[in-house]
């Protein structure tokens, strides 16, 4: 088992959730594999469905910034 120290901060800078997002897609997929790999089948649905949530953001978030650079969008 792997212990995690209480009360650690981490010094990292602030990242984009759109660096975030698609970070943890790439993480949860390949550890998905794995976990499939290993027998673990419950764990590797668990892992893909983080995989989707995060790659559904990286979606929505390319959405957001094709409609706001349509010069035509809000038009009749």
């Amino acid at each position: 088992m792997v212990k995690v120290a209480r009360g650690t901060q981490s010094m990292s800078p602030p990242v984009e959730a759109e660096e975030t997002a698609a970070y943890v897609a790439t993480l949860a997929g390949e550890l998905s594999r794995l976990s499939r790999r290993s027998g673990l089948p419950t764990l590797a649905y668990l892992l893909d469905m983080a995989r989707l949530e995060a790659e559904g953001h990286l979606a929505g978030e390319a959405a957001l910034r094709e409609r706001s650079s349509d010069p035509g969008v809000g038009l009749p």
